[in-house]
């Protein structure tokens, strides 16, 4: 956005000229206010008019009349003049009502709890914020009752001591039972299996079941500092191409460059798949992901006409087939009738949903494509995103490879300069999981590096209390650690990063009683995701009740960071910077589908640079499709929204909670799909009946009135700065007070973690609460 395109603006807000830096055109302005008297109210409190204020907020607070919203928030506003007023006992009466009313927002009543813990903290010469309290406590590991070691020279046959130990982290885990056995137990303060530095070559899944489950106070701890587990196998032995027929098919400006490695001699008996997920062998060079050949080197082609015979119309607007058949326009693909088994890789109909497809035929004279079923799932239609790949003579860029499974083959263009002979070339082969715990209570995985898989890193299913702590897992073909089910597992200053698919799959709690899981992803940093699977693969996709996501760093992801379903989680003091840079119709964060999905906080978060979408747009935060009772509050939202999008994007819910958070440099705040009460009503008709039973009817008793007021939203004490629009589409529809547009230099202070000056009227104007933006991301940890 170039910066010629803004002029300064005056505007006046509660008596204060602001001055704000909008894009030239119309002055930006927040909506009308739902209610005007708590506007007034704060209006007089930022000019310095205590007692005007005091009466003013009163009166919001005692009118019945007035949205739950609004009493709540002139409650703070009384707590608010209180300590402006050194009044420390008013302000805590004011909290205290505000969280003694039961027919006030929830989430408003768990801010004044907050507030009431701070400033008892202030009073005893705390700080108001203690940041362990937005830490998960992490087990205190005993001092071990026994230790075994495992080195990558030790011997099975051994006894698994120091001078004396294993070979394979299996054989430790053998000893531990066996221990258990002879022992009737777990000795005090638990056990160690010490894994030594260097390589242990994976080939089969370490599976942990109940008989090797730990306690808290003795643990069973897999811990290596500097153990590498690699489930690839090395290439080496590369030499020019030998068959002069082979070397013909390639580009001619790189035929002589292309090299060969026979891979026989590995004993590799699986080769995988081109495309499948988890099957599908990669081949890394010094740690870094080669190009299965492809067409075009970057980028996409987009279909031309779309041949099927099994048409249909979406929405009587959108024509489309289920037959994968479609012309291409280009003439490069006329070259490959000599080509054993292209593959395709499209947004075949939405631009927000992608497919591997295997290629029947080419017909050069029509210049047409027949797919292999199955068929993908929405159908083509043309002008749609795609690229092929697995083509053996559009090998002619460097960094890509191809593998002949006839011959055992594998083919590869090295980087200029590169010394091959000194390059650590690994092609991936194991697809099983490295470590699987199944119904494992109070086991550790600590400190070990997984890498190049084909398939998923870890499995956790069942059990309780199991941690995996300081790992690093990469170049995985699938997910690196996968969580269904149980009770309180962590995942704990991991690194993920190169990965196939997704970071983390969560799942846990019971949806049904609303009982929490108690899992958490905490102080990781995942990156370069979703290299394989592009949409639907994010850093943490959680699900299920009562889990917490926080303190993270997710960068660089096609799509979204995180996918949210099911209820009650905390999604906190996280930062999600570039992602969504090639799907569309997605957010950093995505929520989908259902109206009782309620109880979700999201708050204090850091979202930057989420500019993607094609057709709909990209947000930070999106809740779609009925989405409703969600919370998102005190984020920092910087150049966010795209096509249609704003920082937040809601498609026809409500009751959702918009406050605290700071807008910088985005498309718009804020933006809107209304739905309307009819379509709504029919919507919901499907959860009805959960809606109606006693654990959701008693945690949320605005239940009760599902059926009505469609499409509206809260949105209070935001602040707005540099944004093309504040609202787009919001159509008059929410329930609105204490908005404001901010200057730039406010904004900056705000977002560095800068104390708020004294002096500045327009925090006071909203109410504005200081976001902490220096405890967002990860911390350093022991």
């Amino acid at each position: 956005m170039s910066l010629t395109r803004f002029s300064i603006a005056p505007m006046v807000l509660a008596g204060v000229l602001i001055l704000a830096v909008v894009a030239t055109g119309a002055p930006q302005e927040t909506p009308a206010s739902s209610c005007p008297g708590l506007d007034g109210a704060a209006g007089a409190f930022a000019e310095g008019r205590l007692e005007e204020a005091i009466r003013g907020f009163e009166t919001v607070a005692c009118d019945a009349s007035v949205a739950p919203f609004a009493r709540g928030l002139a409650l703070f506003g009384l707590a608010e003049v209180a300590l402006a007023k050194q009044d420390t006992a008013g302000a805590l009466a004011a909290w205290e009502r505000l969280e003694a009313d039961a027919t006030l927002l929830r989430f408003h009543r768990d801010i004044a709890k907050r507030r009431i813990s701070e400033t008892r903290r202030i009073a005893r010469g705390l700080s108001a914020r203690d940041p362990e309290t937005y830490r998960e406590p992490l087990p205190l590991l005993p001092e071990p009752g026994r230790v075994f070691y495992v080195t990558p020279t030790g011997d099975d046959a051994a006894n698994g001591s120091r001078r004396r130990p294993f070979r394979s982290i299996e054989r430790a885990r053998e000893a531990v039972r066996q221990l258990k056995k002879s022992s009737g137990g777990l000795p005090s303060g638990g056990v160690k299996i010490a894994i030594g530095a260097g390589e242990y070559v994976w080939e089969r899944t370490l599976q942990l079941t109940a008989e090797d489950s730990g306690s808290a106070e003795a643990p069973v701890v897999y811990e290596g500092p500097a153990a590498v587990l690699c489930g690839g196998v090395r290439v080496s032995g590369w030499k020019p191409i030998s068959d002069a027929a082979v070397r013909e098919r390639l580009d001619q400006a790189v035929r002589s460059r292309v090299l060969e490695a026979d891979l026989k001699p590995l004993g590799v008996e699986d080769w995988g798949d081109a495309t499948e997920l988890r099957r599908r062998p990669e081949l890394f060079v010094d740690g870094k992901p080669q190009t299965l050949a492809r067409w075009p080197n970057e980028g996409f082609v987009k279909t031309g006409e779309i041949l099927g015979d099994d048409n249909f119309k979406l929405w009587n607007t959108i024509e489309g087939c289920r037959d994968g058949k479609f012309r291409y326009v280009e003439d490069r693909p006329s070259r490959w009738l000599d080509e054993p088994d292209v593959r395709l890789y499209g947004y075949w109909f939405w631009d927000w949903f992608e497919e591997y497809q295997k290629v029947a035929s080419i017909d050069a004279d029509a210049k047409t494509f027949t797919l292999t079923p199955p068929y993908s799932g929405y159908g083509y239609r043309k002008d749609q995103r795609y690229h092929a790949l697995n083509v053996f003579g559009e090998l002619d860029a460097e960094g890509e490879w191809y593998l002949d499974r006839r011959t055992q083959t594998v083919y590869w263009l090295p980087p200029q300069g590169l010394d091959v002979s000194k390059a650590d070339v690994v092609l991936s082969v194991f697809d099983q999981p490295f470590v699987a715990l199944t119904d494992v209570e109070h086991v550790i995985l600590r400190g070990l590096t997984l890498q190049e898989g084909r398939g998923d890193a870890i499995h956790i299913r069942g059990g309780a209390d199991c941690l995996v702590a300081d790992c690093t897992i990469q170049r995985f073909g699938g997910d690196a650690i996968v969580v269904e089910g149980g009770l309180h597992h962590g995942i704990f200053d991991c690194t993920m990063r190169t990965l196939g698919c997704g970071g983390t799959r969560v799942a846990g709690g019971d949806r049904t009683t609303l009982t929490p899981g108690r899992h958490f992803v905490e102080n990781c940093t995942v990156s370069n995701i979703s290299r394989l699977k592009r949409t639907y693969a994010p850093a943490v996709h959680l699900d299920g009740c009562g889990n917490r996501i926080a303190h993270n760093l997710f960068e660089d992801i096609p799509s979204s960071a995180m996918r949210i379903e099911g209820n009650d989680h905390v999604i906190e003091l996280n930062h999600i910077r570039n992602v969504v840079r090639e799907s569309d119709d997605q957010g950093g964060l995505d929520m989908f589908g259902n109206p009782l999905y309620r109880g979700v906080v999201i708050r204090w978060n850091r979202w930057s640079d989420i500019r993607g979408g094609t057709q709909h747009g990209a947000a930070g935060v999106r809740l779609d499709d009925m989405i409703s009772g969600v919370a998102v509050y005190g984020n920092l939202f910087e150049r966010c929204g795209a096509v249609h999008f704003g920082g937040v994007q809601i498609h026809g819910g409500k009751e959702n909670l918009i406050e605290g958070n700071l807008f910088v440099d985005c498309l718009a705040g804020l933006s809107f799909s209304r739905w309307g009460q009819s379509r709504w009503l029919e919507a919901i008709e499907r959860f009805l009946p959960q809606a109606g039973e006693p654990a959701y009817a008693s945690r949320y008793p605005e239940l009760a009135d599902l059926k009505s007021h469609a499409d509206v939203n809260i949105i209070s004490r935001n602040l707005f700065a540099r944004c093309e629009s504040v609202f787009l589409r919001d159509g008059g529809t929410g329930q609105v007070a204490l908005n404001a547009i901010a200057d730039g230099t406010l904004a900056t202070q705000i977002a560095s973690g800068g104390q708020i000056p004294s002096d500045s009227s327009l925090p006071r104007s909203v109410l504005f609460e200081p976001i902490p933006v220096e405890e967002i991301g990860p911390y350093e940890s022991n």
